[in-house]
């Protein structure tokens, strides 16, 4: 079977929306891949974050700061052509950015800058795979589209806060013994709990997940198993893919 190319296309983004990115294993690789793919449709695209994240590399997208909301938006009018997306944060603190607030985000929807506000909503600790805490993650309560993000290479190691970010967490949602071995079933249990990845999406908002990292060995077995046992649990998001958002072609599968 052919797969779309893009990852824009296998999660069938239209033509505007605000999407909160989630989960762990490559958010920010995901968040700036779909940018550009948006990108070269034409369309209008900011990056952000209700967190913090390293400021993007020139070639992602043009990195603005502003010290007041008005400024800010002044600044976003000005940088808003079509083909080349912005990141917007308030200031940079040792090395990275501070995030707009969801209040924030949902006056930049309003203003109709931007065509797509891409959000990366929680954080992981550069780690393939996570359970949200009681304050995590901040979504914008007006995002269209919330996309959960696992990390593939996860699969396989010790169930601890070296692997898995809030591991003590994870074990809670997944029913996996703390230091044992993660398995496909256990971030099919998390993917699927109410509290787990998609934790705090809005009524209405379209779920999508993205099995990340499935060119490791055995990963695209593993991201398979993951979605077979989500769909026998009738726990299936809108649409789901198995890639790796850092090589071209990204998409693996995609089912829907």
């Amino acid at each position: 079977m052919t797969w779309p190319e893009s990852m824009a296309d296998a999660l069938a983004l239209s033509e505007r929306g605000l999407l909160a990115i989630v989960g762990a294993g490559g958010k920010t690789t995901t968040m700036y891949r779909l940018a550009a793919e948006l990108s070269e449709r034409g369309l209008r695209v900011a990056c952000t974050t209700t967190t913090r994240i390293f400021p993007p590399e020139p070639r992602q997208a043009r990195l603005i700061l502003a010290e007041n909301n008005e400024a800010l938006l002044d600044d976003c009018r000005d940088a808003s052509a079509p083909g080349r997306p912005v990141c917007i944060a308030w200031a940079m603190e040792n090395g990275k950015l501070m995030g707009l607030s969801p209040e924030f985000i949902h006056r930049l929807l309003d203003a109709e800058i931007f065509d797509w506000i891409l959000v990366e909503a929680d954080g992981a600790r550069c780690l393939p795979l996570k359970a949200p805490a009681a304050h995590e993650p901040v979504v914008p309560g007006r995002s269209t589209h919330v996309l959960a993000v696992a990390g593939l290479t996860g699969i396989g190691t010790p169930l601890d806060e070296r692997h898995v970010c809030r591991s003590a967490r994870y074990a809670e949602l997944s029913g996996l013994a703390y230091g044992a071995p993660v398995t496909p079933a256990s971030v099919a249990r998390v993917c699927a709990h109410p509290e787990g990845l998609f934790k705090d999406a809005p009524h209405g908002a379209e779920r999508l997940l993205w099995l990340n990292q499935a060119d490791a060995p055995q990963a695209l077995e593993h991201g398979r198993a993951i979605l077979d046992l989500l769909r026998d649990a009738g726990a299936m998001p809108r649409r789901a893919c198995i890639g790796s958002a850092g090589r071209t072609p990204c998409v693996m599968e995609v089912r829907a």
